[in-house]
């Protein structure tokens, strides 16, 4: 059964159908299998229900809806300006800018593929300009964009919170610092790669006056983030009431403050949030089946016996989690790989007694590593679709950007008070 379920979810995804629909109809026919030809439509559409029934889970449309609507209302270009009185001047300054940018876009949208498309996407033709190769420049972009999944908001955060029953609060705040050591690791792999290429040095010099200059222009937007943690941080909303006030905040921002958002700018942040939440929330309803399916046919018992057999150590299953994330995430999309594994890993994880904030939060980052590599790292595609290049080309690059990641999650397991400190304020 559990060969059956595998095989044919696997053969369904290399034949091109989405992944959403292929575990639904690996379910299916694991249901078939068993029953003898007979599908009670009514519990199956419940048990799908079931899993996209989730207060914590309404949190990924509020969130989406108010990173395109800051977005769209003149934040890109402000955030640019900002970044760039920041750390403009240091050499590698537009590498450095994309990651910045990146790093305080991620406080807005929770999403590492929006911000490929959107804030970071601005910078790569500048950057061609300036002397940056094409895969330099896409590789900084997509690995940048990773970071949006880690500092808070985070939809993938917000995903294992609502399916393991965990603080999403906490987890929020777990992110920021791992977030910010893999945004420095990038800047100072940038460096190094501006170095070798022979990029030439920005302009200019850090002034106070410069920075107070475009800090006046792009207060409102950077605000934000702090709008978010803090009033989750004092208990004053939970964080899907603050995802309905970042909707609120940005439409404030981008349609008085800035005075950018117009209608049409309204009805493709409508449109789009309800396209990719529908993609995210039917692929959880299908992933959900499908887990049911699996969890029946035992697969769950196997997994645990396999992990359990080869060692009891919270260390050592930790590295096997997050290598299994890792591998999955490779070839499956990240919210399907979640829906799917979580229900059967935190278990495994808790028996063992590893922190449930520190596991959410390294698969996050883990889940950030797979955005960018293939088969499936859409922040990868996504930014050599806008290059038009092959993203073969960027692996060279690529693999130094995932080993500074790789040593900052070393770095969090031997020390996972980098996680934990800033939710033992809540």
């Amino acid at each position: 059964m559990i060969a059956w379920l595998l095989i044919s979810f696997a053969a369904l995804m290399v034949l091109g159908i989405p992944i959403g629909i292929s575990l639904g109809l690996a379910a299916v026919g694991g249901i078939v299998f068993i029953s003898g030809g007979s599908i009670d439509i009514k519990t199956l559409t419940q048990r799908m229900f079931e899993g996209m029934n989730s207060w914590a889970l309404l949190a990924i449309p509020l969130y989406t809806f108010a990173g395109y609507t800051m977005s769209k209302g003149g934040i890109s270009r402000r955030l640019m300006d900002f970044c760039y009185a920041i750390v403009g001047h240091i050499y590698g300054g537009l590498a450095h800018v994309n990651v910045l940018a990146s790093m305080i876009f991620a406080g807005i949208s929770g999403s590492a593929v929006a911000d490929t498309a959107g804030v970071s996407g601005m910078f790569m033709p500048t950057m061609l300009k300036k002397g940056y190769s094409k895969e330099l420049t896409v590789t900084v972009t997509g690995v940048s964009s990773t970071v949006g999944i880690i500092i808070p908001p985070s939809i993938p955060m917000v995903v294992i919170a609502g399916i393991c029953s965990i603080s999403t609060g906490k987890m929020f705040l777990g992110g920021i610092l791992p977030g910010i050591l893999i945004g420095i690791s990038q800047m100072v792999i940038s460096y190094f790669f501006a170095k070798r290429e022979g990029v030439e040095k920005e302009n200019g010099r850090f002034t106070w006056k410069e920075l107070w200059r475009t800090f006046k222009g792009s207060w409102p937007a950077l605000l934000m983030p702090f709008v978010i943690i803090g009033t989750i941080t004092a208990g004053v909303v939970s964080p899907t009431e603050a995802g309905a006030i970042a909707v609120v905040y940005g439409l404030i921002c981008g349609g008085i403050v800035y005075r950018e958002l117009r209608w049409k700018d309204l009805v493709f942040c409508f449109s789009e949030t309800v396209r990719v939440s529908a993609r995210i929330f039917l692929v959880i309803g299908c992933a959900k089946l499908y887990t049911i399916m699996l969890t029946t046919a035992g697969f769950d018992k196997w997994l645990t016996g396999v992990m359990l057999g080869f060692s009891t150590n919270p260390t050592v299953i930790l590295i096997m989690i997050l290598l299994l994330f890792f591998l999955v995430t490779m070839f499956m999309e990240s919210i399907a790989a979640l829906t799917l594994f979580m229900p059967i890993i935190f278990p495994i994880a808790m028996s063992v007694g590893i922190d449930p904030i520190v596991l959410g939060v390294l698969v996050t980052v883990v889940i950030g590593i797979g955005l960018v590599t293939p088969p499936v790292g859409m922040c990868l595609y996504v930014a050599c679709d806008l290059m038009k290049i092959q993203v073969i080309s960027t692996f060279k690059n690529l693999v130094w950007y995932i080993l500074g990641t790789v040593v900052v999650i070393a770095l969090c397991i031997f020390f996972p008070q980098l996680i934990t400190f800033a939710g033992s304020f809540m």
